[in-house]
């Protein structure tokens, strides 16, 4: 997907996440798929991992949404980009963590098929 420069700058960053996501998307489906095949537990977990941290990314990302900002100091496209990136990661480290159990509950189902 290119993105067109002479696009305001909501549309040009809303593309630009759909992407990824659409990306981080395919990947969790091929990882589920594959460990679903194979019977492979370490797999299973995680791609029940990488939906959790996908999940409270978009938490993440709907709370900074809800942060009123101010337009005293203006907010690049980079740094935009760079924020959203670091929650991702924050996500994923949660979820390495297992301290919320989102992605233990859908393994204990998954596996039990």
């Amino acid at each position: 997907m290119k993105i067109d420069p002479s696009i305001p700058g909501n549309i040009t960053e809303y593309a630009a996440q759909a992407n990824i996501q659409a990306k981080s998307n395919k990947d969790f489906n091929q990882v589920l798929n594959n460990a679903l095949k194979t019977k492979d537990e370490e797999k299973l977990m995680q791609a029940c991992r990488e939906l959790e941290s996908v999940f409270l990314s978009k938490v993440m990302e709907t709370m900074r949404a809800s942060i009123p900002r101010s337009e005293f100091i203006t907010r690049s496209f980079a740094e935009e980009t760079f924020e959203s990136m670091l929650y991702d990661e924050y996500a994923r480290e949660i979820s390495k963590n297992g301290s919320i159990g989102i992605a233990e509950m859908m393994y204990k189902q998954l596996s039990q098929k």
